[in-house]
């Protein structure tokens, strides 16, 4: 992905996140759609068959969430992140996870709601990709937050792409740990996905 289109999603970020605070406080009607090809709320994304991560892991801690990251994957400058990570070695850019924390302006915490924030992150990526299909949805089980497992594909040319999204709500702000990767590596990049998702921990 390019710094044009990361600097176009993080400004879609902020935008669901206004739409969410407008829609719950009664400016609008559109709070009554439903997120898209949902699962039923029991059920759970089966992590992909995948080689287990290179031992070794490094801690990283900012915006009340602490987490660590496998040795095999290494941080990346990138302002439109709290953190972006790439496989140790790679020089592009068709392999990343990511997490970010918008900015919110002052709110309730009821103000944001799960179903508003799940449906316009996926409105929002379909813009970059209007053949994005969702493959599975449903809720995760993060300690003191409600969360959102979201997966989904599109095309690029002939290539696949495979996103895993995790959404969540926690201490009245939105946190989104996500995974992008070519066909080739989903299996490698979703170990790491789920090896950080499994270590988050919250600080406030």
């Amino acid at each position: 992905m390019s710094r044009r289109d990361g600097e176009r999603r993080r400004r879609g970020m902020a935008a669901i996140v206004l739409s969410a605070l407008a829609l719950l406080s009664g400016c609008s009607s559109r709070d009554q759609q439903e997120p898209a090809q949902t699962a039923p709320a029991a059920a759970t994304i089966a992590a992909a068959t995948a080689p287990a991560a290179a031992p070794g892991s490094t801690s990283w801690e900012k915006k009340g969430v602490k987490l660590r990251y496998p040795g095999n994957w290494r941080p990346k400058n990138d302002p439109d992140y709290e953190l972006t990570l790439i496989p140790a070695g790679a020089s592009g850019e068709k392999r990343r996870i990511t997490l970010d924390v918008p900015d919110l302006p002052p709110h309730f915490a009821w103000m944001i709601q799960m179903g508003r924030v799940e449906h316009d992150y996926l409105a929002d990526l379909k813009k970059e990709h209007p053949d994005l299909k969702v493959i599975e949805a449903a809720d995760a089980k993060i300690p003191d937050s409600a969360a959102r497992l979201v997966r989904s594909t599109w095309h690029e040319g002939k290539q696949t792409y495979d996103d895993v999204v995790l959404l969540m709500i926690h201490a009245s702000a939105v946190y989104i740990l996500d995974a992008q990767t070519d066909e080739p590596h989903v299996g490698e990049t979703r170990a790491a996905f789920d090896a950080i998702r499994s270590s988050l921990k919250w600080t406030k």
